[in-house]
C-alpha cells in the first residue's frame, strides 16, 4: 500500500497523538497511520510531544513581496529583426549570396551536365 503524503487530518493527528501518549514506538505508529517515521518524527515535534530539529528545515519568508525583474525583450528581437533584414537585402541585392539561389544553379548545372 502506498504512503499518505499532505498534511495531517485531525483524525490522523488525534490518532497519532493516542498511540504515542500509549506508548507505541514511531515504527508502530508509522505502520498504523501508514506514514513515514520521519513524518510522524517531525509531527510530533511540531506538536511538541518530542524534543528534537524538524528536517527538512522550513524558511520562513518575512516578505510576500515577489520580485519580478524587468526584462525588455524589445532590444532583442529589434537585434534579430535588423540582422534578419540586412541578411535578406544582401540577398536581393546580389543573388549570389542567397543560399536558395546557389542550390538551385548547382541543381540546374548538374541536371545539364547529365542531360547533355
Amino acid at each position: 500500500m502506498k504512503r499518505r503524503v499532505g498534511r495531517y487530518t485531525k483524525h490522523e493527528t488525534t490518532e497519532l497523538l493516542k498511540m504515542f501518549e500509549e506508548g507505541y514506538s514511531i515504527y508502530k505508529i508509522c505502520r498504523n497511520l501508514n506514514r513515514s517515521q520521519k513524518s510522524i518524527r517531525n509531527n510530533l515535534i511540531r506538536l511538541g510531544k518530542m524534543e528534537g530539529e524538524i528536517t527538512p528545515r522550513r524558511y520562513v519568508v518575512e516578505g510576500k513581496d515577489v520580485i519580478i525583474e524587468d526584462e525588455n525583450y524589445f532590444f532583442e528581437y529589434f537585434k534579430y529583426f535588423s540582422i534578419f533584414s540586412l541578411l535578406i537585402f544582401t540577398m536581393l541585392v546580389n543573388p549570389l549570396l542567397n543560399p536558395v539561389e546557389i542550390l538551385m544553379d548547382y541543381i540546374y548545372h548538374i541536371y545539364w551536365f547529365i542531360m547533355s
